[in-house]
């Protein structure tokens, strides 16, 4: 009886380990899949919100700014020059891409956001800080390459940090005719820009071309080692609730099953040894082998009879 015990619990740990296994990986996989969309929500929510940084720039700080600076035109240039009044420096919180990248990336230095990048890269920028890198690079090709893509998502291995990100990329299109005044013709555009940029970089772009992207990268370890505990838990849940009903189920066998065979294991072996006076089978009710008892109880009692009608 204890070798069929001990096959039973093999068969039955061998069914559960590979039933463990299986829900793990498909939790797994659940929670994964649902990091991943937290977290493309949020770098979402934080393009969106850089989007709508550079509109409200661009549509009232600019105009305001304008009202109040003189340096629009080259006749202002003009009259510093009669005045001997130096070309003030550019005043650069009125462009929209400097807002919204100085708004995200204060963003992320908080403990909630920690990690969190956003970056506005192009080709050829006035500012060489924009200056996309070789990923980056890829990317803008990537959209130049396929204008009806408005969106790119992947993850890659931060270098500086050292952590895995998953970064939404978006294209950058002139699609305002407003912008060439400070990227298409150096002659065209406010000396203070050029004055603090010069007149190399960021200039030469064309309506409807794409320049560059905005880029918000989010670091995943987080989200995935949430992810990590909950299926751990999960698991840790299942494998609790198995060994409760397996002691069940093993008690259940070892009272109903396994003392019963035992009974009649040691019966057999008494009969084998012509031990048949006080052979009988208890006849318990609650026994699950009560009706299997009673018929080996006939049996030895129709045996008896046929073994003392020999010895007559």
């Amino acid at each position: 009886m204890k070798q069929l015990q001990t096959r039973l619990t093999l068969i039955i740990f061998g069914i559960f380990f590979t039933g463990w296994i299986i829900c793990g990986l498909s939790i797994w996989g659940l929670e994964y899949n649902g990091a991943r969309k937290d977290i493309i929500r949020k770098a979402v929510l934080l393009l969106d919100t850089a989007a709508a940084t550079r509109d409200y720039t661009s549509t009232q700080i600019q105009p305001q700014f304008d009202l109040l600076t003189q340096d629009k035109s080259r006749e202002n240039v003009l009259n510093l020059a009669d005045k001997n009044q130096e070309v003030p420096e550019f005043n650069k919180v009125t462009v929209p891409s400097y807002a919204a990248q100085q708004i995200l990336n204060q963003l992320g230095k908080t403990k909630e956001n920690k990690g969190y990048t956003y970056r506005e890269a192009a080709i050829n920028p006035t500012n060489r800080k924009d200056l996309a890198l070789g990923w980056e690079v890829e990317i803008i090709e990537y959209f130049a390459k396929n204008p009806n893509i408005k969106e790119k998502i992947g993850e890659r291995l931060d270098l500086i940090s050292g952590e895995k990100t998953l970064y939404m990329a978006k294209p950058i299109q002139i699609t305002k005719s407003s912008c060439l005044v400070c990227h298409g013709k150096p002659e065209n555009a406010p000396p203070s820009l050029i004055k603090t940029y010069g007149s190399e970089n960021g200039f030469g772009w064309k309506l409807n071309e794409i320049v560059g992207t905005r880029i918000i990268s989010v670091p995943t370890v987080v989200q995935y080692q949430e992810a990590q505990k909950s299926v751990g838990s999960y698991l840790l849940a299942i494998a609790s609730v198995f060994l409760i009903a397996y002691t069940t189920v093993l008690l259940i066998i070892q009272k109903w099953i396994t003392k019963p065979l035992d009974t009649i294991t040691q019966l057999l072996e008494e009969i084998s040894l012509h031990q048949l006076e006080r052979s009988q089978l208890p006849e318990d009710k609650s026994n699950s082998l009560s009706p299997l008892n009673k018929a080996i109880n006939r049996l030895l009692i129709s045996l008896n009879k046929a073994l003392e009608a020999d010895k007559k």
